[in-house]
């Protein structure tokens, strides 16, 4: 019965769980989910244009530092030369000339990010306008729908209104309503029917086998019941049939046994003394000392 239900569970789980995907489904085909998808890929890109935009700044300081780098080497160099310092003279003119070249390929690669991020700008302003195209024509399309289904509605409710009165109205859509239910109820009720036949059918299947292996095993037992009770008959038979020659035996087996067990109580009584004469010894030999 456990397994039954547990069948049962996980068949209504199953189609909760299609039914969940089936909306879902519906969901991501629709145009407001395609919008939200949209949304979000517009905000990954615009933070990495943000990273883009970042990248300019750091290589406009780089240049910058090294500018002012540059600055402090040719000056060094003017003081060393006055001073006839020629070794560390040529040292801050041989630096002067080294940054001056990482100057260059910085100012290059500076030019190139400010060059890719106004194209990136550019780009990402055209896609603004389009996403707020899409989104105008949604929301005029959305309003459309609206307004024509309300249109609809509108008119099936002055249609039912122009026909009765306000009671007539009132219960043709009480009987409406009931019938929505009952249509919802009917297809909830079929479907589950449908999966609980299945279950049943398997059930039926089970405790078929199961009645087979119970009629099988009771068989056996009412067979060993008549077996034991044929065998005590005759059991039976023999003692009320018994010959005097097996009574004298029963008899004599029956003195045997008699005879021992008087044996055995003679034993006793005469080992019983004994214990006592060795017990008191003891205490003789105590008294003499």
């Amino acid at each position: 019965m456990t397994n039954f239900l547990n069948k049962f569970k996980q068949a209504v789980n199953n189609d909760w769980d299609a039914m969940k995907e089936k909306r879902e489904e519906k969901k991501r085909n629709s145009v407001s989910y395609y919008l939200d998808q949209t949304k979000k890929e517009m905000k990954d890109i615009e933070r990495a244009v943000d990273k883009q935009r970042e990248l300019k700044s750091l290589f406009y300081k780089e240049c910058t530092e090294i500018e002012k780098y540059i600055e402090k080497r040719e000056h060094q160099a003017k003081i060393a030369e006055e001073a006839g310092e020629e070794k560390l003279a040529n040292f801050a003119k041989e630096e002067v000339a080294q940054y001056k070249e990482q100057l260059k390929t910085t100012e290059d690669h500076y030019q190139n990010a400010t060059e890719q991020l106004d194209k990136l700008e550019m780009r990402m302003h055209e896609m603004r306008l389009k996403w707020k195209n899409l989104k105008t024509q949604y929301l005029a399309e959305t309003a459309e729908k609206n307004a024509s289904e309300t249109a609809e509605k509108m008119d099936k409710v002055i249609h039912d209104m122009s026909w009765g009165s306000v009671t007539d109205y009132h219960e043709a859509q009480k009987q409406r309503d009931l019938a929505d239910t009952a249509k919802k109820q009917a297809d909830m009720t079929s479907e589950l029917s449908q999966t609980f036949d299945e279950l049943m059918a398997e059930l039926e299947k089970k405790t078929a086998k199961g009645k087979e292996a119970i009629k099988g095993k009771t068989q056996d037992f009412t067979q060993m019941v008549d077996e034991i009770i044929e065998r005590e008959k005759q059991n039976f038979k023999k003692k009320d049939n018994a010959s005097m020659e097996e009574m004298l035996d029963d008899l004599e087996r029956e003195a045997n046994k008699q005879a021992k067990a008087d044996k055995k109580a003679e034993e006793k009584e005469v080992l019983i003394p004994e214990l006592e004469e060795k017990d008191t010894q003891p205490e003789d030999k105590k008294e003499q000392e």
